[in-house]
């Protein structure tokens, strides 16, 4: 059994990572680093509840997992796997690409594992496409649109809406999106980006339209706070036929309701899923069923038995690569090369 420290216990750590790791066989909650001591109590009353200088550096700690603001990812990552743990840190890695390739520095010298949590890689619909693009039923593809659209025309008094270090929807749902596309077809050639800031009171982005530019295809990621009928959230369009799916994965609000990682509908997706291949009817197409435990499973293999990391921190600053060219490409307004 591996002993598991959680630094922050809000979204990230609170409906993610947490009931994950208790649904895990082989790891334990043993701690948690928060302010909210009442909340961890009812939640897991066995953990201690420690300040993170203290977690980290605790003796019966095996694994460190950050789920703190962004700005704290880069020093408490840093921070942990000094003090000899194995780190895992919520997307994303770091603020900038640069502190991403010291931290996999650090990784290196210390020999400990260092992930990130892109768990939309495990996504229902991901991984149902990912299938269908193996299968090359679609034939080549030539279009590929996802968003992370959604209607909350309150900006919430929380440091993702409010913190300029790391802040706002492209580091955010922005990061999930771009971590999907690279895993899928790599580094685009080009790109172009318009950040904006729509609703009253907003201080970070929340909204962002952006495109990958490839030779043989264009890619189109966009999030907006302000959609209340968002359309199909993917689009794939190849030579031999086209895919849409509407609507979320459930995995999230499955956790947030208290269901456990475990339960035999978890991750069960009955979205609206579509196939239509040329000269042929518009069908059903079934969606795999997402599974965020495969990147624990992962993860315990790479520490325990030396399994190479499905999300290396290599992997984790291409994302923040393409970030960092895309507030530059909104800021001189053209399109930016990557090489």
């Amino acid at each position: 059994m591996l002993n598991v420290g959680i630094i922050g216990f809000g979204l990230s750590g609170r409906v993610f990572h947490g009931p994950l790791i208790s649904a895990h066989q082989q790891l334990n909650v043993f701690a948690i680093a928060s302010s909210r001591k009442q909340e961890i109590a009812d939640a897991y009353p066995k953990a201690l509840c420690l300040d993170s200088d203290t977690l980290i550096n605790h003796p019966n700690i095996d694994i460190v997992v950050i789920a703190s603001p962004n700005s704290l990812h880069a020093e408490q990552a840093e921070q942990a796997m000094l003090a000899g743990k194995h780190v895992i840190v919520e997307k994303p890695l770091a603020i900038t690409s640069e502190q991403c390739l010291q931290l996999q520095q650090i990784a290196d010298q210390t020999g400990k594992c260092l992930s990130v949590f892109h768990n939309r890689r495990w996504d229902s619909d991901f991984l149902t496409i990912s299938q269908l693009l193996a299968s090359q039923n679609l034939g080549r593809i030539h279009s590929y649109s996802a968003h992370f659209h959604r209607y909350r025309p309150v900006v919430k008094q929380r440091w993702k809406e409010l913190d300029p270090q790391g802040g706002g929807v492209l580091y955010d749902l922005g990061a999930h999106l771009i971590d999907q596309v690279l895993s899928l077809f790599g580094k685009p050639d080009k790109l172009w980006a318009h950040l904006d800031t729509q609703r009253d009171g907003a201080v970070t982005p929340d909204s962002f339209d952006l495109q990958l530019i490839y030779p043989d295809k264009k890619v189109q990621l966009s999030c907006n706070s302000l959609m209340v009928e968002p359309g199909p959230r993917f689009q794939l369009h190849g030579s031999k036929g086209s895919y849409a799916k509407w609507g979320m994965d459930p995995q999230e609000q499955q956790l947030a309701a208290g269901l456990s990682a475990n339960a035999a509908i978890f991750g069960q997706d009955n979205n609206r899923s579509e196939i239509h291949l040329a000269g042929q009817a518009l069908l059903h197409k079934s969606l795999i069923k997402g599974n965020y435990l495969a990147f624990y499973d992962n993860f315990v293999n790479a520490v325990t038995k030396g399994e190479p990391l499905a999300v290396s921190a290599q992997q984790a600053s291409e994302v923040i690569a393409l970030i960092e060219l895309a507030t530059l490409s909104h800021q001189q307004q053209t399109i930016c090369s990557l090489n």
